[in-house]
């Protein structure tokens, strides 16, 4: 478990960014019924290559993953090597993903390029589909929030919103397939 609750400077923050990538999910917090019942009707299995994404596909009781890719991976968290101010995580968390949003990339994939890989997960997902009927996604928040967008531009129909919390999930169909 990782403490989500310290101060830390800018540089610190990068370090705990890193951290929260390495480990896995928080055992207490199990997924609900309703996502384990929709992850088991999926045909193909596919999580990014962090811990948390492999942990969280065992924990709705797939085990057979079909694809482990880097190509899911979060959105990378850009950060500062500053030393002052300490504010809480959640401050530099907003701070800097609005920062990311208007340009700046330091220490992380730029806010294009992540875009761009964006469009590539939803591309490469629509493929396994189109092979595999059924496929589940066990990906990261901000990425599904933009593949999200890429598979409506792409003509998949989907809730209205994309999902927020941890173990939300959302269908996306093909007109084709409904």
């Amino acid at each position: 478990m990782i403490d989500r609750d310290r101060r830390v400077n800018a540089r610190d923050f990068g370090v705990w960014v890193s951290e929260y990538d390495a480990v896995g999910i928080d055992a207490r917090h199990r997924p609900p019924q309703a996502a384990i019942e929709q992850a088991r009707g999926c045909a193909f299995v596919v999580c990014s290559s962090l811990p948390r994404s492999l942990e969280s596909a065992r924990a709705l009781g797939m085990e057979n993953i079909g694809a482990c890719e880097p190509l899911f991976r979060e959105m990378g968290m850009p950060y500062a090597n500053w030393r002052f101010p300490r504010l809480g995580l959640a401050v530099w968390s907003v701070l800097f993903r609005l920062m990311w949003a208007v340009g700046y990339s330091a220490n992380a994939e730029p806010f294009r390029e992540a875009r761009e890989r964006a469009r590539a997960c939803a591309e490469r997902l629509a493929e396994l589909a189109s092979l595999h009927g059924t496929v589940l996604l066990v990906g990261h928040g901000s990425l599904n929030w933009f593949i999200a967008r890429y598979f409506k531009s792409m003509g998949w129909k989907g809730p209205r919103k994309s999902p927020r919390k941890h173990w939300d999930f959302a269908v996306y169909c093909h007109h084709q397939a409904m």
